[in-house]
């Protein structure tokens, strides 16, 4: 059966999906909320756009609400930010009491966070009326829902270069009879659709703080692996030969992918960026393979630093030198992050 793009990107329970995430990964993301906090501290913005949200695990987002700035959250993947949201507004105060952020926060209208919200003049509870625990961690309220606030968008932070390439894979394998003919559509594709230019809908020089936290890296896998599964599944895995010869062109194909979704991203967040604004970007540079002691560049992440560096300046006084540079793990072997704070 034929998955587009769309369906592709739709995880088959959201829900459950990030809260395994969110349970896996949320203590190896400290060092990233750290450092965003301090570029927060430093910078004291009255709005914040989070490209790559996720579920949230690398975002400040109690200190967020609580300095009362106007928060966008983007990411592709429908339905994880509301899922994040879900799992980071439940805490549990000094007595191991649930708390909600939105319940303790000195928010003006609470029932613009959560549409639920009720609470009683003379309650003191860090929980409102409504609070419904979840039975299984980790905790959350089953009555929860998002409101107005924060601003979500399901959009690409490619300007939509990702995604028009995703959606226009199809159409351009229809009656491919070989490999080499199918990357050969899939590189003329990835060329057409530079043209191709939607801005995520957040207005021009508005955002006083950006981050694009371990997303550059990831433009490696996507859309490349959806190309090549939809290109197996229509001619079959290819042969030890054919894949030998077709390598140069796949690794052509990965690269264009790669720094053309970096280059647009970039000027995503040149273009959102308000005058005297920061960007906190930070993404696997270094990694080594399992069993293995050897470190090896990431594949374009070099590509990635020249990049930047032609649409941006560096702010190395906010974060401290010892954590701009850090040791991450996760399911796959260790990796080395590191972390810049950008300017225009």
């Amino acid at each position: 059966m034929s998955t587009s793009w769309d369906d592709y990107l739709r995880l088959p329970d959201a829900s459950l999906a990030s809260r395994e995430c969110h349970l896996r990964c949320k203590n190896r993301f400290d060092l990233h909320r750290n450092n965003i906090q301090r570029v927060f501290d430093a910078t004291r913005p009255d709005s914040v756009a989070c490209l790559g949200t996720g579920v949230l695990n690398d975002i400040p987002y109690r200190w967020m609400v609580e300095a009362g700035a106007s928060i966008h959250l983007v990411d592709w993947l429908p339905g994880i930010i509301d899922a994040g949201l879900a799992l980071s507004i439940i805490g549990q105060d000094e007595h191991g009491q649930p708390e909600c952020i939105y319940c303790t926060s000195a928010i003006d209208c609470p029932e613009q966070y959560c549409r639920h919200y009720c609470k009683s003049p003379e309650s003191v509870a860090p929980v409102c009326d409504r609070f419904m625990p979840t039975a299984e961690p980790p905790l959350r309220c089953k009555a929860f829902e998002r409101a107005e606030f924060p601003i979500v968008h399901h959009e690409d932070v490619t300007r939509g270069y990702a995604s028009e390439f995703g959606r226009g894979v199809d159409d351009e394998l229809r009656g491919v009879r070989s490999w080499k003919q199918a990357f050969a559509r899939g590189m003329a594709l990835a060329q057409n659709v530079k043209r191709y230019d939607m801005r995520v809908n957040i207005a021009d020089a508005s955002i006083k703080l950006i981050t694009s936290s371990m997303l550059l890296s990831q433009f490696d896998h996507e859309p490349y692996e959806y190309f090549t599964r939809r290109v197996a599944a229509k001619l079959g895995p290819p042969s030890e030969n054919e894949e030998k010869r077709l390598l140069p062109t796949m690794e052509s194909l990965r690269k264009t992918l790669l720094t053309t979704q970096i280059e647009r991203h970039c000027l995503e967040i040149k273009r959102m960026l308000a005058p005297g604004g920061r960007c906190y970007m930070s993404f696997e540079v270094f990694h080594t393979v399992p069993d293995s002691t050897n470190w090896f560049v990431v594949k374009g992440m070099a590509d990635a630093l020249e990049i930047i560096g032609r649409h941006f300046l560096f702010d190395f006084d906010i974060i401290p030198q010892e954590e701009m540079i850090t040791r991450f793990a996760t399911r796959r072997a260790p990796s080395l992050v590191f972390s810049f704070v950008l300017l225009l």
